[in-house]
């Protein structure tokens, strides 16, 4: 048995139709991984064969679009479907993805009509079947046609809009099978005394931008809307500027204008970033916000969870964090 952070056991089970077996015993090298880039997240684990061992013989009978859940006691950390299988001669890999490998692989035609965000979202979830929970309200509307787009890919780019207009960032979270709309939100898990290993801090200028404008999208239409820039920071680091294309309402300038403003308060700043090894805690995921102290560092801040990868090995849960000031 893994042995987590709060002395609970996690346990692997199998689902196939009404079949649920535990199959902790005979599997490692766990690992599960979420990102803020890649979209929902992976599970990989190795599981032992043996065809002369009917021990093993459950080994045989795993396959593709089998369910798989992870739980740490009775509470569940990951659910997802098998959707790759590389057979050696002792052993099995195999790789899951949680249900938002749906969102990923279904494409669709939408049409939205100065439909809020939230319900374009919602509406996109009900299209693929999804369980929808928590819908958290968003006001930004949306008037825009997708075409041969993914629902995730949909989704995405909603919440884009709805950064740049707004400043704020969500993301959809997913309990089993269940998919919410929720805003990035801050944890409270202490991570400064559970620090093994070095950290690593970098801090770099690359994607900075110090002018903003907005165009539009209609490529005929070369008018510039917007435009917002730092001019103390052109100065300091040279003139670096970046174009967001949008089809805005030529009537809302306030609304463009905020377009530009919002961009460049996210973009006009040198990116710190951290890679951290931690005893391993299963609150911790993409998307969430930790406030972290490194004195070695200097360091002391707010910081997104980019990426997290969750490795259960010799009975140790260890994580490996990348983070960057939200």
């Amino acid at each position: 048995m893994v042995k987590g952070s709060d002395n609970m056991e996690h346990k692997i089970k199998l689902i196939q139709g009404d079949k649920i077996s535990d199959i902790t015993r005979i599997c490692g090298d766990l690992n599960l991984t979420t990102s803020v880039d890649t979209l929902g997240a992976s599970f990989n684990f190795k599981i032992a064969r043996n065809i002369n061992d009917s021990n093993y013989a459950i080994t045989e009978t795993i396959t593709n679009g089998d369910i798989i859940k992870f739980e740490n006691g009775d509470k569940n950390i990951f659910t997802g479907i098998i959707i790759d299988e590389e057979i050696n001669r002792f052993s099995k890999s195999i790789k899951c993805l949680d249900f938002y490998f749906y969102l990923n692989n279904n494409k669709v035609i939408k049409q939205f009509n100065e439909l809020n965000a939230s319900s374009c979202i919602e509406n996109l979830l009900k299209s693929v079947g999804a369980d929808i929970g928590t819908i958290e309200p968003i006001a930004t509307s949306i008037d825009k046609i997708y075409k041969n787009r993914t629902v995730a890919e949909i989704i995405d780019d909603i919440l884009k809009i709805v950064n740049e207009e707004t400043g704020k960032k969500y993301l959809i979270e997913i309990e089993e099978t269940t998919f919410s709309l929720v805003a990035y939100k801050k944890i409270n898990v202490q991570v400064e005394n559970n620090i093994f290993g070095m950290p690593v801090a970098n801090k770099s200028m690359v994607n900075m931008k110090n002018i903003i404008l907005v165009v539009s999208n209609d490529q005929e239409d070369e008018s510039i809307y917007a435009e917002a820039k730092d001019e103390s920071g052109i100065k300091k680091y040279g003139m670096l500027q970046e174009i967001i294309e949008v089809d805005p309402d030529k009537d809302d300038i306030s609304k463009v204008r905020n377009i530009a403003n919002t961009k460049l308060k996210e973009l006009n700043k040198v990116t710190q970033k951290v890679s951290l090894p931690v005893f391993g805690n299963d609150e911790l995921k993409a998307g969430r916000i930790l406030e972290i102290e490194i004195k070695e560092f200097n360091i002391k801040d707010e910081f997104l969870i980019k990426s997290c990868t969750h490795s259960f090995k010799k009975g140790k849960h260890i994580c490996d964090l990348e983070l960057e000031v939200s």
